[in-house]
Order: structure tokens, then sequence, then C-alpha cells
């Protein structure tokens, strides 16, 4: 569904919200009268149930359980909307997976289900597992799962009845996460945070779809090889990581892919921009047809020399489109937007095919006529462009 203006998404709020009230004063009398039959009084209750479904997107979770309690008219078309896609509190896990558990039918809703770690705030060894299994057990349509549960607890997911198209999670990598894995054959999209057990295997019929992964390196090793992958986020939170033999070991197992790799984003802590530079001009040799990368260091700051430096990088690439740099410290040359206005320039001498460049808080797309512009000044643009159409059409 597209997204509608504040104001038009604050007007369904307060016009659900009247349309509850109305259907709990239509009913307070059938509710009491036995044999009575419900007659809600409000008008907006005959629209059409896609029309109320609609507006209900636009409600908080708070606002749709308080709509549960003034109106039963409207429970099945809430109920779809709130439990469709489930991100409980801390506080609410426990309460929100007995509810769960205990009504089956709310249970195959659910599209999306996010679990915080709350293994700082319960025995994990306690009946939480148990639970958590004996509701996942319960959600047949789920296809959106973040799992962030540390440990080796794999076993308590084997034979639940979904099939994921998109799992991040931080359960170790053992054997037993991999029989799970082996059960989920359409998962498409993943983020795997867990320890990697040694000697751990992935059978080459696992994952036959997956196109996107977010891992350590260790574990691209295991999954990237001999699948259809064409994004890659590499997790490289150790500083020694960053070397230039390291890089292309990394890069040349990504080349095994079955299909290009185009998208390499690298989370890293750099100690040194000099060994980083050098690491990433290893990229080229092994993944050559990037359409974008992106590099984020944390709280490490780029420097001015670092980000000149990157002619080799850049042209080594076939057609590289998109390329972002971003660190928390903008001090320096990150603050500096003419500046980088300017390396967006001598990049482009490197690397022609490049259209868009992010750094935080600017982003500069390429115009064929205007050069490198920010994206205001495109927004501008294309308000200028479109009021001077208007006086023409006068």
């Amino acid at each position: 569904m597209t997204s509608e203006p504040p104001g038009l998404a604050e007007s369904y709020s307060y016009a659900l919200m009247y349309l509850a009230d109305e259907a709990s004063a239509g009913q307070s009398t059938a509710a009491y009268v036995p044999g009575a039959v419900s007659r809600p009084t409000s008008s907006l209750l005959r629209l059409p149930p896609e029309i109320i479904y609609g507006i209900t997107n636009f409600l908080s979770p708070h606002e749709l359980a308080g709509i549960l309690t003034l109106s039963r008219c409207l429970k099945p078309i809430v109920e779809r909307v709130l439990y469709r896609e489930l991100e409980p509190t801390k506080a609410r896990v426990i309460p929100c997976l007995k509810t769960i558990v205990a009504y089956p039918s709310l249970a195959s809703i659910t599209r999306r289900l996010t679990i915080c770690d709350l293994s700082r705030s319960y025995d994990i060894l306690s009946d939480y597992l148990s639970l958590l299994s004996r509701a996942l057990h319960c959600m047949p349509a789920l296809t959106d799962l973040t799992l962030l549960l540390a440990g080796p607890h794999a076993k308590y997911f084997l034979g639940c009845p979904f099939k994921l198209r998109s799992l991040s999670t931080t359960l170790t990598w053992d054997d037993v996460f991999i029989r799970w894995m082996e059960e989920q054959s359409e998962l498409s999209n993943v983020m795997f945070g867990g320890a990697f057990v040694n000697n751990t295997v992935l059978p080459p019929s696992a994952l036959p779809k997956i196109s996107q992964i977010s891992a350590t390196p260790l574990i691209l090793s295991s999954v990237v090889p001999g699948r259809p992958v064409k994004g890659v986020e590499i997790c490289l939170l150790q500083p020694e990581f960053m070397k230039d033999d390291i890089m292309w070991i990394i890069t040349r197992i990504l080349s095994f892919s079955t299909v290009p790799i185009s998208s390499i984003r690298i989370i890293a802590r750099i100690e040194s921009m000099t060994e980083t530079l050098r690491a990433l001009n290893t990229i080229p040799e092994n993944v050559p047809k990037l359409d974008s990368f992106a590099l984020h260091a944390g709280h490490d700051p780029f420097t001015h020399e670092f980000l000149q430096n990157l002619d080799a990088f850049m042209s080594g690439f076939e057609y590289l489109r998109s390329i972002t740099f971003l660190s928390r410290s903008v001090e320096g040359v990150l603050s500096d937007h003419v500046a980088l206005g300017k390396l967006a320039t001598e990049w482009h001498k490197s690397c022609p095919t490049l259209e868009c460049i992010s750094f935080p808080g600017l982003s500069l797309v390429r115009s064929l006529r205007y050069g490198w512009v920010t994206l205001e000044d495109l927004e501008r643009m294309l308000c200028d462009r479109n009021a001077l159409l208007l006086g023409l059409e006068k």
C-alpha cells in the first residue's frame, strides 16, 4: 500500500478511533440482551473491509490494541494488522509468545517476527527456549525472522512449518544449525552473526536460492561458493583483517558465486588507512563487475589522503555506479562538502560509470547537464522545471 501524506494518515487514525467508539456503543445493548443482534450505529463500519484494513495500517500497535478492546466488529481486521508483523519489546516477548501458543489462529497470521536477545534478562536454560520453540512451530506463514539469540540453540527450531525468505540470527553456526538451514530452502536474504564452529560444512544442496548475505569471512567461505549470491556484506570487526592478503582471499572466495557479485558492503574497524587502501585495491581483481560498493568505518575517520588515492581502486571496476563511505566521525574532509564535490569530479575521471556518491550527510548524483549535484539541488531543479512548464501552459 502506498504511503499517504501525514495529514491524511492522521485523519484516518481519528476516523478509525471514532469508528471503534461508535461500534462499542452500538454493541452495548446486544452484549447484555440474549439473542440481540449487534447493529453498529456508525456508517463507517459499512466501509469495505479492505478500506478499513488500509486505515489500520497507519495505526501504532498501541492504538490497534486499544481498538481490540473497544470493538468486536473490527477484531478480525485489526488482528490481521496487529499480528502480521510482530516486534515485541523485551518486556513483552514472553506474553507475546504465550499468546501465539494459546491462539494458533493468530500465529497463522504472522509474516514477520523479531525476537530480541533475552539472555541477560532470563535464564537461557529455562522454559524460555521451549516457549519460543512452541511459538515458532505455530507459525506456518512466517517469511521474515530476526532471532537475536546467541548460542547453540538451533535444535529448538528444527521442523518448524514455515519457509523463510529472510533470516537474521546470532545462533551458533554448528552442525545442528546446518540441519535447520537445509530445511529453509526458500531463504534468499540472510544475516549470520553467530560464532562459527570449525569443520562445520554446509551441504551443496542447502540454501539454493540465497542472493544476499551478511556474515564473517569464515561463514561466507561456507555459503557463497556454488550459490547465486549477488550482494555481500563482509563483517571485519577485527582491525587485523583489513589487510590486502586477507581481502584478496575473501574476494577470491566471493568470485566462486554462480552469478557475478554486484554489491559489496564492508563493515570494518580501521586502524591504518594505508593498509585499508591496499586491501581495497585487491577487490577489483576478483570481483570486477560490482555495481555498488560501501565502506562503513564505525568511529574511524576517513582522511583526505585516503579518499584522494582511491583512483586505482575505482578504475579497476567495469561499471561501478554507486559508492558509499560512512563513518560516525564527520570531522576533517567529511565535513567539507566543497572538497567532497571536487573528489567526486576526480573519481569520475577514473570511473566514468559512477553515478552516485554518498558520504555522511551528503549524497551526490551525476547529471549529464550539471555535473555532480546534491539531492537538494536536484529537487530544486525539478521544482523549477515544473514551474517553468506550468508557466508555458498558461
